[in-house]
């Protein structure tokens, strides 16, 4: 009996999945104007849209906002919480056929990772084309939104501008033992980090390097806002892996901190927007990702000091610097890589 259920509800799940990419991909094929026409009428007739985001909660509010001053009608239920933890709880209601969100916005691994148990689905936006190909899936899956760059920061009270980290050495120092915060899953710029200094110096040192790191005695905390506020406050003088926009925003408070780059690399990886295949609100779920990849949408994401993949919208910061994006080949690992985080910097 029960087993006659399960069955019952996975073949409507794969129904709904097909006649939402079949709808997608029709309103795809219309002109601009008339699928604009098309996702306003579709969307009146639907109930709101749920969004799942690992996106800070003030910045999906000022994003609903603005989505809501164009179409005021249209309720918008975010759920927001940690990417690492956001996919727990995407997976989990998943098994249990309960996954309902419309709409995710994550980062690209964790978005990798949905596609290989197919769970969203093809979409191009109506302004798809003002977007570079490296912003964007190359099966078509998601489109970036913003960039997170990860940079050391460092409280200017505590750390002189000349005496800021500016190579991965530099956080080795003595003098910074029990003085350097990190967050307690930063999976992205650590698999980034060690890809890069085993490709310039081998696999032997840059594992040694990461056990040296995590033998200074790091501050564990969960969360780079949090790391962030607590660093301005002067808990500690150094965050090893807070991201840019974490930094831009408290300086524009009037905080004293700043963030350096070292070795002139900064490890990057994109946040992306993406239609899931499970949702109810087909229409909804296109009209929101036209929007968050309009110029609207992206000078919203840029007025909160994140830095936007729009070229004509974007912040400068990263300008100066080589950039190490996330590499595809660590998503087949990432088990391997979390594994091996664990175990060498047993975080609490």
């Amino acid at each position: 009996m029960v087993a006659g259920i399960v069955s019952l509800l996975l073949v409507a799940t794969s129904v709904q999945a097909q006649t939402r990419e079949s709808t997608l991909a029709a309103l795809g094929k219309l002109p601009p104007a008339e699928r604009r026409a098309r996702l306003v009428e579709g969307a009146k007739k639907e109930n709101g849209l749920v969004w799942y985001s690992s996106t800070t909660a003030e910045d999906a509010l000022a994003l609903s906002k603005k989505f809501n001053e164009q179409h005021p009608a249209i309720k918008i239920n975010h759920f927001r919480s940690s990417s690492e933890k956001l996919l727990e709880r995407i997976l989990a209601e998943s098994r249990a056929n309960a996954f309902k969100a419309d709409i995710v916005t994550l980062p690209e691994l964790e978005l990798s990772l949905m596609i290989k148990r197919k769970m969203l689905l093809r979409y191009e936006a109506v302004e798809s084309s003002v977007y570079p190909a490296e912003t964007k899936d190359p099966r078509g899956f998601w489109t970036g939104l913003y960039t997170s760059a990860w940079v050391p920061g460092y409280n200017t009270k505590q750390v002189p501008k000349e005496q800021a980290p500016r190579s991965y050495k530099d956080l080795l120092n003595p003098k910074w033992k029990g003085s350097i915060a990190m967050d307690n899953e930063p999976y992205n710029w650590y698999v980034i980090s060690l890809n890069y200094l085993e490709k310039r110096d081998g696999k032997e040192a840059a594992a040694a390097y990461m056990k040296q790191l995590a033998a200074q005695q790091l501050q564990w905390r969960k969360g780079h806002s949090l790391i962030g506020q607590l660093m301005a406050a002067g808990e500690f003088p150094i965050a090893s892996e807070l991201q840019v926009h974490t930094v831009e925003r408290a300086k524009a408070t009037g905080a004293p901190v700043e963030w350096s780059v070292l070795d002139g690399v900064i490890p990057i990886s994109k946040v992306g927007a993406a239609v899931t295949s499970t949702g109810d609100s087909v229409y909804t779920s296109a009209l929101f990702f036209d929007f968050l990849l309009s110029r609207a949408g992206m000078e919203t994401i840029r007025a909160s000091r994140r830095i936007p993949t729009r070229p004509d919208v974007t912040a400068p910061y990263l300008k100066p610097y080589k950039l190490l994006p996330f590499e595809p080949h660590a998503i087949d690992e990432f088990d391997k890589y979390v594994t091996l985080f664990r175990e060498t910097f047993k975080p609490q």
